[in-house]
């Protein structure tokens, strides 16, 4: 059965290292649980997401005029681009940033981030990958003292029109592919859009996924930059995506196999090797941009 712990920032790292934090009971703070947040949209305006030109890297930005989440942060030397965006849009604090998984692509400007604006909540995966990109995440972490989240269980809440659940792992470690695998799934809904990120999930994981029986989304950012797996045909024809965004770089593109699956589901493929991806959702519709 799944479980997360809600720990405060001096025991992350423990918990990270493998070590017993005492007691096993889950340690309390301050952070604000899913129904404590605004779930009255108002005046929020219509949905926006936007999918970074980062290469081989991962960081989606979903945002209104009240709320702004960002899912992973790319490389190292890139959180600069988002912070970019953001101040080019407005948008002047994440109310949740999600770390899908440690891979330096997806963790790598954290740092950058959290070390400009203003963090309210932050949800990782259960398991710890040791890099120089994870450990200045977790000093910056500590010394900002962000309500931080390990997640080892499903959760879902609601924020001012936009619905988030993210699916957690079932396991602490997986024997393949350990990091990939521990990839937090995200799904966005809006109205009658929805909107499923799969991180880094490989077979083991996709699978897992499958068998909780998801609904349809409409946007579909696919697992692991485009590899093929043979698990991907399932996760297609279990979420029917009208659309599908792969973070591919031009020097390690996306597998053809996985193209060719896409095109023949009737799937429009965008490539943010090709610039990055812009769409607006007006909660029945979504229009989407390439290279703005």
């Amino acid at each position: 059965m799944k479980k997360y712990i809600i720990l405060p920032i001096l025991l992350l790292s423990l918990l990270f290292t493998g070590c017993d934090s005492g007691n096993g009971d889950p340690a309390k703070d301050n952070t604000p649980k899913p129904s404590e947040t605004n779930s009255d949209p108002g005046d929020a305006g219509d949905l926006e997401m936007f999918f970074f030109e980062m290469g081989k890297a991962d960081a989606f930005l979903i945002y209104n005029k009240k709320t702004a989440i960002l899912i992973d942060t790319g490389e190292k030397g890139q959180g600069k681009d988002i912070l970019q965006y953001m101040e080019n849009n407005n948008i002047a604090s994440l109310d949740y940033l999600i770390i899908t998984h440690f891979d330096q692509d997806h963790v790598g400007g954290a740092n950058k981030v959290l070390g400009n604006i203003a963090v309210k909540q932050i949800y990782t995966s259960n398991y710890p990958k040791e890099s120089e990109e994870y450990n200045t995440f977790m000093g910056r972490v500590k010394e900002k003292s962000i309500p931080t989240t390990v997640l080892r269980e499903d959760i879902s809440f609601d924020i001012n029109g936009i619905k988030v659940e993210i699916d957690a792992p079932e396991r602490e470690v997986y024997e393949a592919d350990p990091s990939n695998n521990s990839s937090l799934i995200v799904r966005i809904t809006y109205k009658d859009n929805s909107f499923v990120f799969m991180g880094d999930a490989m077979s083991d994981r996709i699978r897992e996924y499958i068998a909780t029986d998801p609904k349809s989304c409409d946007v579909l950012k696919m697992p692991y930059h485009g590899k093929f797996m043979g698990c991907l045909s399932e996760l297609i024809d279990k979420l029917k995506p009208k659309y599908a965004v792969i973070t591919s770089s031009k020097e390690d593109k996306e597998a053809d196999e996985t193209k060719d699956l896409l095109e023949s589901a009737n799937v429009k493929l965008y490539r943010t090797r090709k610039g990055g991806v812009h769409m607006q959702s007006d909660g029945k519709e979504i229009s989407v941009f390439q290279g703005a």
